[in-house]
């Protein structure tokens, strides 16, 4: 007897399934991909600014000058990166440039536009000007000890540029995840430059299983392609699993034909008569493998492109992001459906391919077209998937969406 899950339960049984995350360290300084998620808070080393700093080009004045109009001799000049040498003192300025450190006893920074020359060692303001004018006081960004940013935060450009103004120099992040994927099937051609024989499609669903992975923080260490021979197939999943990848992906041969070896291939590999999961009431996709072969998650999927696509995002990418720091509730978005829907009464729960987008205040979901789970060409513009529980859905009815085209799984 075949494992048989409803949708919720096998969610429930592939997160568990997850491998435990790790955590490293990493320098902020060292380029590397922008996909990490912090795995702890992170605290800025130095204030900053370190120093008050002029905001503006213009003159340093003290505060008995700052109402007035009367001349003032310029004593010294400062520029961005010099450390000032001159205090302001009553009738005087200091020449200073945007980004430089204010001179001791600085009231304001008085705009270069608001003051003029009257000789060339002497200016006036043109204007009073209030006590702290174009001074960025040290600290006023962020103290030092204080929490910069908090655990779970994706590492990338500006939140690495912020690291390093404060100082911060080595961060805890999850460990990328790493996938092997075996992409099994007689029918596949991988040459781009041979024409198809009869029987024959090109290979396609590694494409959305490595670009989805990669740009979630996950490592595809490789991809293989294996005809449907059940030892050529294990042989390739068993040097993944010793290479101690996180996850072995295998697509193709998890239905219960006669040369459908996925199952018992991956018992197997697990050491087991019978899977967590062999099946799962949901369409498409219901063929659906998952195990844990030592500390390796092994997760079988439909050879199908368009039934692999939503078995990887409602039931696979779940488990991976948690090995990533990245805990996910599915299909916690919702949306307004653009038509309406008949379904079949069955008892599996359906879900539908679509594109969302932002209409006003609204998200809007307009199912694909075709939705069988033999048409391909729709993913091209797909970014979300659809849950369906009920038979009937009008045009208006609000349904749950996940999206899959953004890493964060939000339109905005």
């Amino acid at each position: 007897m075949r494992s048989i899950c409803t949708y919720d339960e096998a969610l429930d049984i592939a997160i568990h399934l997850a491998t435990p995350h790790r955590i490293i360290e990493r320098n902020v300084w060292t380029k590397a991909p922008n996909t990490a998620m912090l795995a702890d808070d992170v605290h800025a080393a130095i204030d900053l600014p370190p120093f008050a700093r002029a905001m503006m080009d213009g003159f340093a004045v003290h505060h008995s000058d700052i109402l007035g109009t009367q001349p003032l001799q310029v004593i010294a000049d400062v520029h961005a990166g010099e450390q000032p040498k001159t205090p302001v003192s009553p009738g005087t300025a200091v020449q200073i440039r945007t980004g430089a450190p204010v001179p001791e006893n600085t009231a304001a920074v008085v705009r270069k536009e608001w003051t003029e020359w009257m000789d060339d060692h002497t200016i006036r303001l043109l204007r009073p000007v209030s006590a702290g004018e174009s001074i960025q006081p040290c600290g006023q960004d962020t103290a030092q000890g204080a929490v910069l940013l908090s655990r779970g935060v994706q590492i990338d450009g500006q939140t690495t540029a912020v690291l390093r103004a404060a100082g911060v120099t080595s961060i805890p992040i999850y460990a990328p995840v790493r996938v092997g994927i075996v992409s099994t099937g007689s029918e596949l051609v991988t040459d781009p430059t041979k024409p198809l024989r009869a029987a024959q499609v090109y290979a396609a669903s590694d494409a959305f299983l490595q670009s989805t992975l990669e740009a979630l923080g996950a490592q595809v260490v490789d991809i293989s392609y294996v005809d449907d021979h059940p030892e050529r197939i294990e042989q390739v999943a068993t040097r993944f699993i010793a290479d101690g990848v996180d996850y072995v992906l295998l697509t193709g041969g998890a239905s219960v034909g006669d040369t459908d070896y996925a199952t018992s291939v991956i018992r197997k590999l697990c050491g087991t008569d019978q899977l967590p999961i062999e099946r799962v009431w949901m369409r498409p996709g219901s063929p659906f493998l998952a195990g844990r072969a030592g500390r390796t998650t092994v997760f079988g999927l439909s050879g199908n492109p368009a039934a692999c696509f939503v078995q990887f995002h409602v039931l696979v990418l779940p488990a991976i992001r948690r090995s990533l720091g990245i805990n996910t509730t599915m299909f916690a978005q919702e949306a307004v459906l653009t038509q309406s829907i008949r379904l079949k009464p069955i008892k599996h729960v359906r879900f539908y391919r679509a594109t969302a987008s932002v209409d006003g205040v609204h998200v809007r979901v307009e199912p694909q077209v075709g939705q069988s789970s033999g048409l391909v060409t729709g993913l091209a513009y797909v970014n979300a998937i659809i849950r369906l529980d009920e038979q009937v859905y009008e045009a208006g009815d609000t349904v749950s969406i996940q999206l899959t085209r953004t890493t964060t799984g939000r339109l905005f």
